[in-house]
C-alpha cells in the first residue's frame, strides 16, 4: 500500500475513490440524455444532440471528466474506453464506433519498472476533429490527431497523426485513399 500512495499520492487515491462512485451511476443510467447530463455534471463539455451509449472511463482520477470535451452532433458508441490521463477533444459531427479506444497515455508500470527506461510513460492529448470517424474496435493512441472528414477503418490501430480528408486502415494504420 504505501508503494501505492508514493507512487500516486492521496489526491488521486480521492479522485479515484470519488470517481468509482461516479462512475457506479452512470452505468446504470438508461437514456442518453441522462448520460450527457450526468457527464457534464461531472465537469466535462458536450455540445447539443450528441448521443453517448454506454461508454467506460479509464483514468478519472488524473484529469477528471474535466478533460472531456465532446462537440455537438457526435455519437460514441457502446463499450467506447475513453483514458483520461490527459484530454480527448472530440469535435463536432464525430462518430466512434462501438468498442474503440482513445488513448491519452500509456506505461509499462511504476515509475521504478525494469522496462521503464526502454519504454518511457507518455501523456498526450488526443484530438478527433470534425466530421471524423472511428470505425468499430479501433485504437487511438496517445497525442494522435484525426484529421477533418478522415475515416479510420474498423480495427485500425492509430499511432501516427491522420491527416484531413482521409481514410486510413490496418494495424498499424496506413493510407488507403483521399475523401472528397
Amino acid at each position: 500500500m504505501n508503494k501505492i500512495i508514493n507512487e500516486i499520492g492521496f489526491t488521486r487515491l480521492f479522485k479515484y475513490f470519488f470517481f468509482g462512485i461516479w462512475e457506479l451511476v452512470f452505468r446504470f443510467l438508461p437514456y442518453s440524455l441522462l448520460r450527457v447530463w450526468w457527464l457534464k455534471l461531472g465537469g466535462a463539455q458536450i455540445g447539443r444532440n450528441s448521443v453517448i451509449d454506454w461508454i467506460e472511463f479509464t483514468n478519472l482520477d488524473r484529469r477528471g471528466l474535466r478533460g472531456l470535451k465532446i462537440g455537438s452532433e457526435c455519437y460514441l458508441g457502446a463499450g467506447v474506453l475513453l483514458d483520461l490521463a490527459d484530454k480527448i477533444i472530440i469535435s463536432d459531427q464525430v462518430t466512434v464506433a462501438a468498442r474503440s479506444i482513445i488513448l491519452t497515455h500509456h506505461s509499462v508500470g511504476f515509475n521504478n519498472h525494469p522496462l521503464i527506461s526502454q519504454y518511457p510513460k507518455v501523456i498526450a492529448p488526443t484530438l478527433l476533429k470534425v466530421g471524423s470517424v472511428v470505425g468499430v474496435s479501433s485504437i487511438i493512441f496517445p497525442g494522435v490527431t484525426i484529421g477533418e472528414n478522415s475515416l479510420v477503418g474498423a480495427g485500425s490501430v492509430v499511432r501516427e497523426n491522420v491527416a484531413d480528408k482521409i481514410m486510413v486502415a490496418g494495424t498499424p494504420a496506413q493510407l488507403k485513399k483521399h475523401l472528397k
